[in-house]
């Protein structure tokens, strides 16, 4: 009878055993956190975090990143390379993810006045990493726990609804705002929640784009932008040309206006002619105040696009002319 027993028992160990080795090996989850930027907030910041995902069912390791390897993760950031922090990640990680925070800090008029910045990295072996930013104005500690959570939030489980925006623009380094929040330059390549998204392009010496653009689950929307050469600033040869021409117009309107002879000479004199030059004067002086004020405008004008029309003034010997060019 106790051979029997100890036959069944040796049995249903093995029967367990085996049923144990066919279930799937669990997942690993192990998440850790790395937090840079204003050294007073970095182990707030840390707790919270790190209180949010245990709470959230992932399973944290601390240093999951040697410290050679953070400053590495953190230039990649620096030169705004996200598939350089993936490398770092997958090859130099200890977690599964890493969640990879920077926290900045802006003061105000009073300590109550400060806001704290964070941008928040997921990074995740094997997957493109997200990203979000939230500011925390007037921040308190609750504010602050409140701000974190919101953005653990937007990140965790971001891969279920996201979609890759693949953005280039002619030429490239265009900085990039996307509804409102600075994110990178061009060539840019980055997951976005998905829903409908402005784009902001801005890049030195050229004109700023705005694209509107929708992001669907699962999809890669790709978008190349042409930028547009600001026009050169105008030259201010015409503007002075017109000053001086309107004042020499009005100078001679002076002189005309000065010399003019209201009566006609007396019966007696033998001289029959007599000057009559002030309404041509008048004329002169009112032509070449008109002139000017062109001139000014022609000076103190601001660059526009070609298509943008502007008086014009031209001079020659004996006379000139004022008008308005450009395409209508």
């Amino acid at each position: 009878m106790t051979s029997y027993r100890s036959t069944a028992l040796v049995a249903l160990l093995g029967a367990a055993i085996l049923s144990l080795a066919a279930l799937p090996a669990r997942a690993d989850s192990t998440v850790g956190v790395v937090v840079t930027g204003e050294a007073t907030m970095q182990p707030q910041l840390v707790a919270q975090i790190e209180t949010w995902l245990r709470s959230h069912g992932h399973d944290l390791i601390s240093a999951p990143l040697a410290p050679d390897a953070i400053n590495a993760l953190i230039d990649c950031f620096v030169i705004e390379d996200q598939a350089c922090a993936r490398k770092v990640v997958e090859k130099r990680a200890k977690s599964r993810a890493v969640v990879f925070a920077q926290v900045s800090v802006t003061a105000g008029a009073t300590a109550l006045d400060r806001t704290v910045t964070l941008t928040v990295y997921w990074l995740d072996k094997g997957k493109d990493a997200f990203v979000e930013r939230r500011s925390c104005e007037r921040c308190n500690d609750n504010t602050m726990r409140h701000t974190a959570d919101e953005l653990m939030i937007a990140l965790d489980g971001a891969s279920s609804s996201r979609g890759t925006l693949k953005l280039t623009s002619t030429p490239p380094g265009a900085k990039v705002t996307v509804d409102g929040k600075p994110l990178g330059k061009t060539p840019f390549d980055q997951n976005l929640s998905t829903g409908d998204h402005k784009l902001v392009l801005e890049l030195a010496g050229w004109l700023a784009e705005t694209r509107s653009v929708s992001v669907k689950k699962d999809q890669t929307v790709k978008v190349e932008v042409a930028l547009t050469p600001e026009p050169p600033p105008p030259s201010r040869v015409p503007g002075i040309l017109a000053l001086v021409g309107g004042v020499a117009m009005g100078a001679a309107g002076g002189v005309l206006i000065k010399i003019d002879q209201d009566e006609p000479p007396p019966s007696n004199t033998t001289d029959k002619t007599y000057r009559d030059t002030a309404r041509g004067g008048v004329a002169l002086v009112a032509a070449g105040a008109v002139v000017v004020g062109a001139g000014v405008y022609l000076l103190v004008r601001k660059p526009k696009p070609a298509r943008a029309s502007a008086p014009a003034v031209g001079l020659a010997p004996g006379g000139g002319f004022i008008g308005w060019t450009g395409r209508f």
